[in-house]
């Protein structure tokens, strides 16, 4: 019988070789126990959908001209979208379309691959200073509340689970992550809004999310909207911390970038690369570093168009508004296991999305991630619509993007509501992760699907 590696404290589903539990948080032992393949957690994940926004064929071609259905974000070439520029920076200058000999060019089309990638090499994190050892006095337990945070302990190096210390955020008694204030936030702006939340099995919220928009008056790129969601790698230390920083440096870039007048796509490079450098900075060693997935948004009311970039498995999708909007498609393609394997045609979908290392991260920012792919394409989407940004504690549930456009129709008419009923389906559906969603909504009007 086929064994699922699980974890004694929760049965969560781990992988061979885990240190922690993503699920608990709790320290595995090496003969960590199995269950078979028929409990319900080791039911495989929905295949996910087509980087084209392609579904299956049952009749003439959804986006063929003149079968009277909607348009979509794939050219008559094929090709989904375009193919990522260099992040590769040279000292002293402000990081972009850079090539390796240092003389600025426009970007490298590669028609025979559209999400071609280039790798981003960074030296390692400087040294640390010592840190002086912590005081062995371990107040009384329980320790009291502060504020109307019912657990959060007054003393932070305090477990607020047990009498333990914390350390790096879990307690080295228990081995349980620490909750923090980001148990559940909202984020709104007038152009976008954005939800993240723990979930239900999960004691701390190891993602993050950032907004921002361009003023209206401003000379250059006004009401461009940019936003960031990152997700924390549980198995990395301080992953809370390399969520939140990569989110608010990769946002402060981006929308510094389109403010001075950069290409999206350009300011996409510069703003990975930074928040890049900015993860792999808080690292105690390459040994020991914070880690976590990328993916961001930046969309341009006056032409259309929609630049993202990822490195990572947090997804980027675009939902249709109606039937004159290009149809909802997935927009990034996933750096893990299982898609390398359907890749490279070892398995199917369904075979990869079965095994215990489906979610397991080929490509991350952290100062140990090494030679890294960063992924940007711009498509210009007929409106009106929404652009999606959200972490796999969300597309575990609803992988497709006819899903996600079924689940919560019209999501780009209010985003705040839509936003919030996303993560209401995913605590629904079992909230066996943290979960964060961004909704920018796309008005109506805008070109045909081009790209650049």
């Amino acid at each position: 019988m086929t064994k699922v590696w699980t974890c004694p404290a929760c049965s969560d589903r781990v992988a061979v070789g885990d240190v922690f539990c993503e699920g608990c948080g709790r320290p595995l032992p090496e003969d960590a126990g199995a269950m078979p393949a028929e409990h319900p957690d080791s039911v495989p994940t929905a295949p996910q959908a087509s980087m084209s926004g392609a579904v299956p064929d049952d009749g003439p071609a959804r986006n063929a001209p003149g079968n009277g259905t909607r348009p979509g974000l794939v050219p008559d070439g094929g090709a989904p979208t375009a193919p990522q520029v260099s992040l590769n920076a040279v000292p002293g200058e402000r990081p972009g379309l850079v090539p390796a000999e240092g003389a600025p060019t426009a970007p490298q089309v590669s028609l025979a691959d559209p999400l071609a990638t280039q790798p981003v090499r960074r030296d390692g994190p400087p040294s640390s200073p010592t840190l002086s050892e912590p005081s062995q006095e371990v107040p009384d337990w329980p320790p009291p509340a502060t504020g109307s945070n019912p657990v959060q302990a007054t003393n932070p190096r305090l477990c607020v689970w047990c009498p333990g210390r914390v350390g790096d955020g879990y307690c080295e008694r228990c081995g349980l992550l620490q909750p923090t204030g980001r148990d559940h936030v909202e984020v709104r702006t007038h152009a976008a809004a954005g939800v993240s939340d723990r979930g239900l099995r999960h004691k701390r919220n190891e993602d993050a999310m950032a907004i921002r928009v361009v003023e209206a008056d401003s000379p250059r790129a006004p009401g461009v909207v940019c936003a960031v969601v990152c997700d924390g790698v549980s198995s990395s230390p301080r992953s809370d911390e390399a969520s939140r920083i990569t989110a608010e440096t990769g946002v402060a870039v981006l929308a510094d970038q389109v403010r001075g007048g950069a290409d999206p796509r350009e300011a996409t490079g510069a703003a990975m690369t930074r928040a890049a450098e900015a993860v792999a900075r808080i690292a105690d060693s390459p040994g020991s570093a914070p880690a976590c997935t990328f993916v961001s948004a930046v969309v341009d009311p006056a032409t259309g168009t929609v630049t993202v970039g990822w490195v990572g498995d947090s997804r980027a999708y675009w939902l249709s508004g109606g039937p004159s909007s290009s149809a909802s498609a997935l927009l990034t393609k996933d750096d893990s296991w299982s898609e390398a394997m359907v890749q490279m045609g070892t398995l199917s979908r369904e075979e990869a999305m079965r095994s215990a290392n489906a979610h397991a991260l080929i490509a991350w920012m952290g100062a140990d991630s090494g030679e890294i792919d960063a992924h940007i394409s711009t498509v210009t989407p007929t409106g009106p619509g929404a652009v999606v940004l959200c972490s796999d504690g969300l597309w575990n549930y609803y992988p497709g993007a006819r899903d996600l456009t079924d689940a919560v129709p019209e999501a780009g008419a209010r985003p705040r509501d839509a936003a919030r009923a996303y993560v209401s389906l995913a605590l629904q559906a079992g909230g066996k992760d943290n979960v964060t969603v961004v909704v920018i909504p796309v008005p109506p009007g805008g070109p045909r699907a081009e790209h650049g």
